[in-house]
């Protein structure tokens, strides 16, 4: 009776706590929101704006897309010094450096328009992908150690789901501007192989390029200013959860469904991280590929859609996205995290395969394949971590290993794309196909190993069940 009331009064106090740090679980989900919808900001704006940051460091798109190495050559040195932070400091709290990285990243996001030489932006670009992976890593963690695998399911959709508000906001902030910048000079003179020597950033507008003899900004450039002052906003939030003690009182109310798994030794399960880094190669490479060039693609190839219908385009992209990873949070307290990969395998196959079979000479199918596409991609990265989670503890210092196939993906696809796109535009559709495809193997080979390590375990755990029972018998 007396062990029943401490029990009771046990659970009475942590509940009180609960209701007690309610706001701040509150402001934290929130704020976390508005950070990454900086980072959906970052990561998508050199889609629209890609020709225009070509002519702003006077370098061919193929040249500019060095950036989107150094983006995601940054975001995996962020996720790895995180899981080298906390292997060594295993009580480590990130998210006072997390607040004064993204507010960094909020100036150089705002000052990237006055950047006028490829160094210095691949520079500019590589630190602010440096910041944002360190906050992938650190908040992916974080989540997983508050919640659980099971209880952070759709907490995790939700985190994704922010990332597609910024990465849908930003060709709907660019396009006004691209259309003032437009009507000084058509902007198809910026594509290869164009017949024009004048550049589309090099007419009235290039203060923010080598070119002298002229005066004011490049409407353009805005879009870079309003997308740093948002991140510069969201960092300075995160350091006032700090000021709360945030951490703290989220880690003394975590769920008791939290990860309780010890990590596997590296070797013990380097076998299953190959694939795992092979499949997100493919899924990064497929979404950033896409969600980059399709702008271009459009605009440039024989399709010769306007900047409105372009920009338009590249918009519907991030609807279906955003649309995707919104539903993603309700289907995932439903739906197994590899029903949800099949799903996302089965649209994006189908979608690219069409697109590349029709899309060149019926423009709607563009149009309807790029809004499917959004919608089956969207998925992939968070049910992936899920599905693994399911297979190993990630939650620690393991979390850069999807940092590892991400990063490779933008490093290697995008400048292959740059390439592709500078001898025929349209030819970037038959890479993306091609991934599509690549992409499905490689999800079968990440199933199989992984079950079979979970048989490994099982098989592992009942025999040291057996030993520990006739060893007690003899006793």
């Amino acid at each position: 009776m007396y062990e029943m009331d401490i029990t009771n009064e046990v659970a009475s106090c942590k509940s009180e706590n609960e209701e007690k740090h309610q706001f701040w679980k509150v402001a934290f989900i929130v704020i976390i929101f508005l950070v990454r919808i900086g980072n959906g900001l970052f990561m998508s704006i050199g889609g629209p704006t890609l020709l225009y940051l070509a002519d702003n460091v006077d370098a061919t798109v193929s040249e500019v897309s060095a950036v989107f190495t150094g983006r995601s050559a940054g975001y995996f040195i962020g996720s790895f010094s995180f899981g080298m932070i906390v292997l060594k400091y295993r009580s480590f709290k990130p998210l006072l450096t997390v607040g004064l990285g993204i507010t960094l990243n909020g100036v150089l996001m705002t000052i990237t328009p006055w950047v006028t030489n490829l160094p210095g932006l691949i520079v500019t670009t590589t630190i602010t992908g440096l910041m944002f992976g360190y906050l992938d890593a650190a908040m992916q963690s974080m989540y997983l150690q508050i919640w659980g695998e099971r209880g952070s399911r759709p907490y995790m959709q939700s985190y994704h789901f922010s990332f597609s508000v910024g990465a849908l906001l930003a060709p709907i902030v660019a396009a006004p501007f691209l259309q003032m910048s437009d009507q000084q000079q058509n902007a198809e003179d910026s594509c290869p192989q164009s017949d024009s020597d004048v550049t589309l950033t090099t007419v009235t507008y290039n203060s923010t390029s080598s070119t002298p003899g002229y005066e004011g900004l490049n409407p353009v450039a805005w879009t870079y200013v309003i997308s740093g002052t948002i991140t510069l906003v969201s960092g300075l939030l995160v350091l006032v959860l700090v000021l709360g003690r945030t951490e703290e009182k989220l880690m003394s109310d975590r769920a008791m469904e939290v990860e309780s798994r010890p990590q596997e030794p590296f070797f013990d399960v380097i076998w299953f991280f190959i694939p795992v880094v092979c499949f997100y190669f493919a899924v990064v490479g497929l979404e950033v590929v896409y969600q980059s060039y399709i702008y271009s693609i459009a605009l440039c190839s024989q399709l010769a859609f306007s900047v409105t219908d372009s920009s338009t385009l590249n918009t519907l992209f991030w609807v279906g996205f955003g649309v995707g990873r919104g539903s993603g949070i309700f289907y995932s307290n439903y739906y197994k995290p590899t029903t949800m990969i099949i799903f996302s395998m089965i649209g994006t196959t189908s979608s690219v395969i069409i697109l590349s079979i029709f899309g060149s000479y019926i423009e709607l199918v563009i149009w309807f394949v790029t809004v499917f596409f959004g919608f089956s991609i969207s998925t992939f990265y968070s049910s992936g971590i899920s599905f693994c989670s399911t297979i190993t503890n990630m939650s620690s210092t393991y979390i850069f290993v999807f940092a590892t196939g991400d990063t490779l993906g933008g490093m290697l696809m995008a400048p292959v794309a740059g390439a592709i796109f500078d001898i025929d535009p349209y030819s970037v559709v038959y890479l993306i196909t091609g991934l599509g495809i690549v992409n499905d193997f490689f999800f079968l080979w990440l199933y199989l190993v992984g079950k079979h390590h979970q048989r490994n375990i099982r098989r592992s755990e009942s025999t040291a069940n057996i030993v520990s029972n006739e060893h007690a018998t003899k006793l």
